[in-house]
């Protein structure tokens, strides 16, 4: 056993160890830890990163704590979800058996669909109230405002920056990840969240303490957030991120009934002046019909998975197969074979088939719809342990889910913005911080 990963596994156990005392807690900090995905070691002959080791530290910590109780309260809670999750699951088990690597594709199954599908379950029984919520965004926040920082220094020295993105007429930030559009796929939803959460508030008065209405995050660090999170995006020169972002920031404040008239007439008169100046015109048209460079790998790159998902339609090439089945179908050998197609649709396709699209799309429909009948009509169970149990909730999650789940699609247009350690978990973390969970019992830990 090497060094690091002897650290690697005395830093688990000391986690493991406050997992166990306060598995809340625990949870609640795992944000912070997401970054760690790029630390790798290998514990015999099986890899794994510090992000997992504390992932799996947490998990054993919980079920010792709780024990068969918080298996149950879990289960109970997570009813909605178990057929969603499981299906995500079996999509994933699916793709496995097709994938041609066996051995590769378990390992990725294991970090993109086992372990957030379990910290997801685990959720159920340790967020419950408005405080775990305003805990688990703000750790989120602190992240990316440290990402942030890291980014700046590192754009302004060069330090640590891999290349090619190194050059200095070209430079590009990537913070603690390999890639300058891993810095923006990480960023993008956590500033998205902060700014929902900052239009949610607006308005609401300092009267609004109880239940829904609390934001999440303190003004301060929620506007911080933001600003981090648009300055790692334009550092890392993410144009998909930046789209994103600002697609999702139009939802936030349509949502809004005070900002929705602004909102619509800023967007117009942006629209107008990008296109009316020569300046902006040019470079806009440019990403708009993909003839800039980036534009053209991608049209190039999903030219070829379409031809290969034509032979494949079904299961398509299977978890973490990709590089080497789209290798007889790749003409263009002026640019290099990737990892993913750099579209949520085919990323998707690719590596889980048609089922994986469907149970995906399903999620995220149930994602958005669930909070939508919170909002619109449904009644919160009265036995609840939320503090507005009984009566119609206002419309806030939904203000919320909606911008996160915009970002999603709109980055994964010309992204991957799941299928990688920290996105996978972080989108399930996502869903937990802007769904109410109910309980059956009011007793609280």
């Amino acid at each position: 056993m090497d060094s690091l990963t002897f650290e690697l596994l005395v830093i688990a156990a000391l986690w493991g160890w406050w997992a166990w005392r306060s598995p809340k807690d625990a949870f609640i900090g795992l944000p912070i830890l997401l970054p760690t995905y790029v630390v790798r070691a290998k514990i015999g002959p099986i890899p794994t990163t510090g992000l997992e080791l504390a992932v799996i530290a947490t998990l054993v910590a919980w079920m010792a704590n709780r024990k068969w109780a918080g298996l149950k309260e879990a289960w109970i809670t997570f009813g909605g979800w178990r057929l969603a999750a499981g299906g995500w699951l079996l999509a994933g088990l699916a793709a496995v058996i097709v994938a041609p690597d066996h051995v590769a594709a378990l390992g990725l199954y294991r970090a993109y669909f086992i372990e957030p599908i379990l910290l997801f379950f685990m959720g159920f029984d340790v967020i419950r109230s408005q405080k775990d919520r305003k805990g688990l965004a703000s750790n989120f926040g602190f992240i990316a405002v440290i990402i942030g920082a890291w980014a700046i220094v590192q754009y302004l020295t060069g330090w640590g920056i891999p290349s090619p993105w190194d050059a200095i007429e070209g430079r590009r930030a990537v913070g603690p990840f390999p890639f300058p559009n891993a810095l923006a796929l990480f960023v993008v939803p956590i500033a998205v969240l902060a700014f929902a959460d900052r239009v949610r508030a607006w308005g609401n008065g300092h009267g609004a303490t109880e239940g829904m209405h609390d934001a999440l995050m303190s003004p301060f660090l929620g506007w911080l957030t933001v600003i981090s999170g648009i300055v790692a995006m334009l550092l890392a020169k993410s144009d998909g991120g930046l789209i994103a972002f600002g697609a999702a920031a139009f939802v936030a404040l349509i949502l809004k009934k005070k900002a929705r008239v602004p909102a619509i007439a800023i967007t117009v008169i942006g629209c107008i002046l990008i296109f009316a100046l020569p300046q902006t015109r040019a470079p806009a048209l440019e990403r708009i019909t993909f003839s800039e460079w980036s534009g053209k790998v991608r049209l190039v790159m999903w030219g070829e998975t379409i031809e290969m998902l034509k032979d494949r339609p079904i299961f398509g090439a299977g978890l973490g197969a990709y590089p080497t089945v789209i290798a007889p179908y790749h003409e263009a050998d002026w640019m290099e074979i990737f990892q993913y197609p750099h579209n949520i649709l085919l990323n998707l396709w690719s590596e889980t088939g048609l089922f994986g699209v469907l149970v995906f799309g399903w999620i995220l429909w149930k994602w958005a719809f669930g909070v939508w009948r919170l909002a619109f009509g449904q009644k919160v169970p009265k036995r609840s342990r939320m503090p507005n149990a009984g009566c119609r909730m206002p419309n806030t999650d939904l203000s919320l889910a909606l911008p996160i789940i915009t970002a999603i699609i709109i980055h994964g247009l010309v992204d991957v913005p799941y299928f990688k350690n920290d996105l996978a978990i972080a989108f399930w973390l996502f869903i937990l911080i802007t769904t109410p969970i109910y309980a059956t019992k009011k007793t609280d830990r």
